[in-house]
């Protein structure tokens, strides 16, 4: 399995529009984050988490030419706003992208982008059709997508749930203040975990720092990267505290993971 951090920024990401890098020294290019998304590939299967505001740059960057399924977190602008970009994605493909998320999320995203799920009524076939199938999953059971088993578990966001997502021994969290027990039985026997760790500072609605490496120990991960960091998170800063096993992701970093 190989997983590439497409981004690993905030809502705002990184440096903030006006050129504010806040605490970030602006010289170290892993200090630039875009809004975050990743991109799980295995067996030849390529699974986007959440198609972020920045997700043609980061699919150009990379060179990323093959999504077959899109699985979303939740429904704010900073993990959906790229969702347009389908289209492409969809003509790549020669078919609609598998879209999987909770029922509140399909439903959010089929009633602000119609037009993506359903057929144009019109007779005009230079319109564009539909590009996207929707998929409905729920928290804590196994769902397929295309071959590739994946389990969605429930995270307390301070202001809505999200769901984070288990692929074998890796595993993604972001937008999460509080874990409960049944996401931590889902995570149980994970060797990779990429992890929300806002800044060092608590937050309501993110993780910070000691809180991560909290449920990191009770995890127990070989190795566990930080994402969706803002301006107040340096990378070499926070690298140089992190312990052993764990580190600060940055924007084009690529997982091996057997």
């Amino acid at each position: 399995m190989k997983v590439t951090v497409l981004g690993c920024g905030p809502s705002q990401g990184v440096p903030v529009v006006g050129n504010r890098w806040g605490d970030c020294d602006p010289e170290n290019p892993r200090n630039r984050r875009s809004r975050p998304s990743i991109l799980v590939e295995d067996n030849g299967v390529g699974i986007l988490v959440d198609t972020s505001p920045d997700i043609r740059g980061q699919l150009l960057d990379n060179d990323i030419r093959r999504v077959d399924a899109v699985l979303y977190t939740h429904l704010h602008y900073d993990h959906v706003g790229g969702i347009g970009e389908l289209r492409t994605l969809s003509y790549l493909a020669n078919r609609r992208i598998d879209i999987y998320g909770t029922a509140d999320v399909m439903a959010g995203l089929r009633m602000l982008w119609d037009y993506l799920f359903e057929a144009d009524k019109s007779d005009d076939s230079r319109l564009y059709k539909p590009v996207a199938k929707a998929n409905d999953i729920e928290y804590g059971a196994p769902f397929d997508v295309h071959g590739v088993e994946v389990t969605a578990f429930r995270q307390d966001h301070g202001i809505c749930d999200t769901a984070g997502f288990r692929f074998g021994k890796f595993a993604y969290t972001t937008d999460a203040a509080v874990l409960e027990d049944d996401a931590f039985e889902a995570l149980r026997g994970i060797e990779v975990w990429i992890v929300d760790c806002l800044r060092d500072d608590p937050h309501p609605t993110h993780a910070h720092f000691e809180r991560t490496l909290q449920w990191i120990e009770r995890v127990g991960p070989r190795r566990a990267i930080f994402t969706h960091m803002n301006f107040q998170a340096d990378y070499e800063t926070m690298r140089a505290k992190c312990p052993d096993g764990v580190e600060p992701g940055y924007d084009g970093m690529i997982l091996e993971i057997g």
